[in-house]
């Protein structure tokens, strides 16, 4: 194993580049990183083909492949990321966008008895009266519309809810801000929709249309030595539940509270939960593992999506995986050092570390340095 400075690739690990691109930025997501970073592993490994991204987020690996020509894949626990993936990348006709200008002109009426359920609070705590009724208004006004058009109206409506809340999204914890301003519903919907209909007009993305999957990146149901390349990011040991930071757009998305436990029994275990046994430990963890549960079970879900990883490449193949080090109740983990030994131990042959970034993690009582990293891992052909 090899370790590299690559600084470079820092400021690509954030979605920060992404908000302004056409169609990358119609969803915001923290956890994202740049397209630019998918082209260079592309670059790098020199990949011709069959990319694979089994934490697909909200698509960006699917979305720079498909603008560099190639077949690609996405797999997600989340029904929200795996939906956001499939609308941003799919392609569109003129009829879909006339389609979806024909509903910005029509007479949108309240919502009667629709109920909206969120596991943690009642939605509408979340939002101005007016804006409550609104969205619901809109999302049962959507539930009429067909196809791709209605795609896109859905995907608008769920990007603007930070937007059109008094929710502030701080680290791993939703707060209701009475304070905080929240922009009026339907125009930012409507603004939100026309820029989507630009970009699709102005900046049309051509290539293959990804293959877009719900699914467990532990147990991909691929076939053996089917993808040309992996380029990812898993969630990150971090304490963070993604299906409640984002559980208001899921739950409007299906209109249900129980998507979120569900999406929660596919994903890796990147925080504290009920299911924290921890099982057989990758020997490469060390005992914090069981002395801190949360890093054993971490580690434990990424050494089966690694060794997924690996039966899934074919030979002369790499895999790309961008990942954060931590710091758990004051204990640094070296995150990328202990993925890149499981991928060895998994049968990679070469494994290199390309260190992004580094970034300073405030832990009372002391400042710990961590660092960003693309971990690199080669299957010997």
């Amino acid at each position: 194993m090899k370790i590299t400075s690559r600084p470079e690739l820092g400021r690509l690990m954030t979605f920060e580049l992404s908000k302004e691109k056409p169609v990358h930025g119609w969803f915001w997501y923290k956890e994202g990183y740049a397209p630019e970073i998918v082209e260079w592993a592309l670059r790098d490994s020199r990949a011709t083909d069959a990319v694979l991204d089994p934490f697909c987020g909200v698509g960006t690996t699917l979305l720079a492949a498909k603008g560099m020509g190639m077949r690609s894949i996405g797999v997600d626990a989340s029904p929200l990321a795996a939906f956001a993936s499939k609308t941003k990348a799919q392609d569109y006709d003129a009829p879909d966008l006339q389609a979806v200008e024909a509903f910005l002109a029509k007479e949108i009426r309240p919502a009667e008895g629709t109920d909206w359920e969120f596991e943690l609070f009642s939605p509408r705590a979340a939002f101005p009266k007016r804006n409550y009724n609104e969205i619901l208004a809109i999302r049962n006004a959507i539930e009429h519309e067909e196809g791709k058009a209605r795609d896109l109206l859905l995907l608008a409506l769920l990007s603007i809810l930070p937007q059109a809340s008094i929710i502030l999204k701080d680290g791993g914890v939703l707060k209701i801000m009475k304070d905080k301003r929240a922009l009026p519903a339907k125009e930012i919907f409507r603004r939100k929709v026309k820029r989507m209909v630009r970009e699709l007009r102005e900046t049309p993305v051509s290539g293959p249309e990804p293959q877009v999957f719900l699914g467990d990146a532990r147990a991909l149901d691929m076939e053996e030595e089917s993808a040309g390349i992996v380029v990812t990011s898993p969630p990150y040991l971090n304490n963070i539940d993604y299906s409640k930071i984002y559980g208001l757009e899921l739950s409007l998305l299906h209109m249900s509270g129980s998507e979120a436990a569900e999406m929660r029994m596919r994903a890796v275990r990147s925080f504290i939960g009920k299911r924290m046994e921890v099982g057989q430990m990758p020997p490469e963890v060390g005992d914090i593992g069981y002395r801190i549960p949360i890093i054993g079970t971490y580690f434990s879900d990424m050494e089966r999506a690694i060794m997924e990883m690996f039966r899934v490449l074919r030979p002369g193949c790499s895999a790309y995986v961008v990942v954060s080090n931590s710091v758990i109740h004051e204990t640094h983990v070296l995150v990328d050092e202990i993925l890149a030994e499981i991928g060895q131990r998994a049968g990679f042959s070469d494994v290199e570390i390309a260190i992004g970034a580094e970034r300073t993690a405030d832990v009372r009582p002391q400042k710990v340095r961590t660092r960003e990293s693309a971990v690199i891992m080669r299957k010997q052909a």
